[in-house]
């Protein structure tokens, strides 16, 4: 407490900024940013390995030595008695005479190493891939060691060009000629003088735990988690059946959906009604099928812009029992679609709920479409039919399909070459939220934003990522990550914010970004049980996992292999993949061509119902 004679005029807290301080080395992990940054380094090299490696470190450290600034001596590990701790010291190859000398270190972090691999965690590395490890030097820990541990001739010089670039980074892992980084992290701050360590746990000394101090203000939650999980769980209630088309229960369906638009506060979009019904032949279920899409809208304030809109929109409609897309052995089954796509409809009526504060120059229209597991049967309807405000001078759409199951993972957006300021608008809503996000140009995800696309209005669909319940019985609300729900909203608001107050409308490609084709409600026969990543543009398609005891997973398929052609066909996408398993009957037998890392794999597969 200060006390003055008189009223100050002026008051310097810190001038000299004293209150910035340099950081104990104790609160850093040891990096490679310690050692490239040291004045001196001694490169020890393995006596025992053969000429052609040698030859390759002592080209390592001869390009270090011109584009590196620190000074660098070269000995082999026969030549040493004792490692100095005066300068950074780099340990060169799996059979280093002085890689024992790491151990203290290693498990300092729980990890391990010796001439047969080593293990970092739960992660296990072999001698046939680089291994990269930083440690303090235990007599200096001014100084670092780090040990190089490849006996890959051919990866050497690709590791002394990449290497300089990975200076935050404590351990990293390589695979290949050229090598590529598969692995990297740095170690946990286990001794900062910030920390307080106590307990005694079967020798192990544990941090001590502070209670929880509530914050001294917060902001309110833009989004209601619970909110958007009731609207989930309700949509994929038992009692709901799968919300299959022309049933009972997607009728009721879209009578939760129109009285949350009417509770929301937003108009009938059809008239006096929140339905645009319609009535239609359905391959597979009758000539006089019941259809319905469910609109509500909020007017703009721009007389400006009247007619013009912009479209937020999710399919309600799933497979019922099991149609048109019932995997072997689920036929008859509940098909919850609790991720698809009671998750997009729920993300919709949040913002439909939130979005009047936006004051939107031209008006919102929000659109529960119907028919999209048969073909998206009423996104057609609505951009041929919706006269209200008509398809053609919609600004642009923002489609919510399979947003449920978000994780970790980045909000996937599909179809952003569909107009070329798309991009610019999703990375600013990325930078305004924080929220990582994944733009893929093509039209991977071929939803009901394809009825747009097709008359030459820029779309793009929202997706939270691939698994194993896709057009399942395993498809429940229990598996559904609200916290997610409410990344994708926050993305979605930063873009419809934007484009309801945009003066101009979007530059449309004019290019086609997906396949505009009405998919058959019998789709292919066979399942390989294979999961793509859907974002991966290609050439090929990625798995990201394969299902259990599948034709895939007999075959030893694995995550992040990338199939490159069946039966010697190049695969260039996800749809040409797709197209091939089409026409295949079950038990047929296919070669694919796999790549995996660095390797080409030829792998056959027999297929079975799917």
């Amino acid at each position: 407490r200060f006390t003055f004679e008189k009223q100050p005029l002026h008051i310097s807290l810190d001038p000299g900024f004293d209150l910035f301080r340099r950081l104990d080395r104790e609160e850093i992990p040891p990096a490679l940013s310690q050692a490239f940054g040291a004045d001196k380094a001694l490169l020890v090299l393995p006596s025992k390995a053969d000429k052609g490696l040698i030859k390759a470190y002592h080209q390592l450290a001869q390009s270090w030595s011109q584009t590196q600034s620190f000074a660098v001596e070269v000995k082999l590990d026969s030549e040493i008695v004792r490692l100095p701790d005066d300068r950074t010291v780099w340990l060169l190859g799996w059979g280093n005479r002085f890689a024992g000398t790491l151990d203290t270190g290693l498990q300092r972090y729980g990890a391990q190493a010796n001439g047969q691999g080593a293990r970092i965690g739960k992660t296990r590395f072999k001698t046939d891939q680089a291994l990269v490890v930083t440690l303090r030097n235990e007599r200096n820990p001014q100084q670092a060691i780090v040990w190089i541990a490849s006996d890959n001739t051919e990866a050497v010089p690709g590791l002394a060009r990449k290497l300089p670039h990975y200076r935050r980074y404590s351990y990293l892992a390589f695979d290949g000629d050229e090598p590529s980084n598969s692995f990297k992290g740095q170690w946990q701050v286990d001794r900062s003088p910030m920390q307080q360590l106590v307990g005694d746990i079967g020798g192990l000394v544990v941090p001590a735990s502070l209670a929880d101090e509530p914050v001294l203000a917060q902001l309110p939650a833009v989004f209601n988690e619970q909110r958007m999980l009731q609207d989930v769980s309700a949509l994929a209630d038992k009692s709901l059946q799968g919300r299959g088309l022309g049933s009972k229960e997607l009728d009721r369906a879209a009578d939760y959906i129109a009285k949350a638009f009417a509770e929301a506060g937003l108009l009938p979009g059809n008239g006096k009604s929140y339905r645009q019904s319609w009535r239609q032949k359905v391959e597979g279920l009758g000539d006089d099928v019941p259809m319905s899409n469910v609109i509500g809208v909020i007017p703009g304030r721009n007389p400006a812009f009247a007619g013009q809109s912009v479209v937020i929109s999710a399919h309600y409609d799933h497979l019922g029992l099991g149609w048109p897309d019932a995997k072997a052995g689920n036929q008859g089954k509940i098909h919850y679609g609790a991720d698809d796509n009671a998750s997009g409809v729920a993300v919709m009526l949040e913002l439909a709920r939130l979005a009047h504060k936006w004051q939107p120059q031209r008006s919102l229209v929000f659109v529960a479409f119907t028919g999209e597991e048969a073909g998206k049967l009423g996104s057609q309807y609505y951009v041929a039919n919706y006269k209200e405000y008509p398809t053609a001078k919609a600004m642009g759409v923002l489609n919510l399909d399979t947003v449920g199951r978000l994780g970790k993972n980045p909000v996937t957006i599909f179809a952003t070459g569909s107009a070329s300021e798309w991009i610019h608008i999703l990375r600013g809503a990325q930078f305004v939220t924080g929220i990582e996000i994944k733009a893929v140009a093509e039209d991977i995800g071929g939803s009901d934003q394809t009825s747009f696309q097709a008359v030459g209005v820029p779309a793009v669909q929202f997706f939270g990522g691939q698994h194993l319940d896709f057009h399942t019985p395993g498809d429940t609300i229990d598996k559904i990550d609200s916290a997610g729900l409410a990344k994708v909203a926050a993305i979605v608001q930063e873009a419809g914010q934007y484009l309801v107050q945009r003066p101009q409308p979007l530059s449309a490609s004019g290019k086609p970004v997906g396949d505009h084709r009405a998919a058959p409600p019998a789709g292919r026969k066979v399942s390989v049980g294979t999961v793509p990543d859907f974002a991966y543009p290609g050439p090929g398609v990625r798995i990201t996992d394969v299902v259990a005891a599948s034709p895939a997973a007999l075959a030893g398929l694995q995550g992040g292999d990338i199939i490159t052609a069946i039966d010697g066909a190049q695969i260039e996408n996800l749809r040409g993949y797709s197209s091939v398993l089409k026409g295949l009957q079950p038990g047929a037998r296919i070669q694919l061509q796999v790549k995996r890392g660095e390797q080409e794999l030829n792998i056959t597969v027999q297929v079975v119902e799917r």
